[in-house]
């Protein structure tokens, strides 16, 4: 009778731990899909990439992207801006991005060393367009439309 009650409580422990890690397989799955999701996301929106400064001719040294997602995004090195970059040759708020019906346009807020834009200085607000580049201090932001998912 022992013998019985024994072998059916071990085949009822292996079925318990066949389903605890069949539940955490699982959950893993679901993470790695929901966070497959949330990067494929970010592309969906305009969004500006950081690029490396040590490899800044290799586009596809991207080290972080920043979606464009408020009406008003302020860019420098001030923990109050929307995107705040450590660069020493940036100003506190450097520039600022509207969004407006056409697209987004770039504002130099009076920074010291400028913004240039595709090399070029700007002296009045400019609209992205895809690709440009943006040289805030020794920074280099590219924007994208968005709408992409193989960046």
């Amino acid at each position: 009778m022992y013998a019985i009650i024994a072998m059916i409580t071990k085949y009822v422990l292996i079925f318990v731990i066949y389903m605890f890690i069949l539940k955490i397989a699982k959950l893993i799955y679901q993470d790695i899909k929901n966070m497959t999701i949330w990067e494929d996301s970010k592309f969906m929106n305009p969004h500006l990439k950081l690029l490396s400064s040590i490899e800044k001719a290799d586009m596809n040294a991207v080290t972080e992207i920043f979606p464009l997602k408020n009406k008003i995004t302020v860019i420098g090195r001030s923990l109050d801006c929307e995107i705040v970059i450590s660069d020493p040759h940036i100003s506190s708020r450097h520039i600022q991005i509207d969004k407006v019906n056409q697209g987004f346009k770039v504002t130099d807020l009076g920074s010291s060393n400028m913004t240039y834009i595709n090399d070029i200085k700007i002296q009045e607000p400019v609209m992205l367009k895809e690709g440009d580049k943006i040289l805030l201090g020794s920074t280099e932001l590219v924007y994208s439309e968005g709408g992409k998912l193989n960046e």
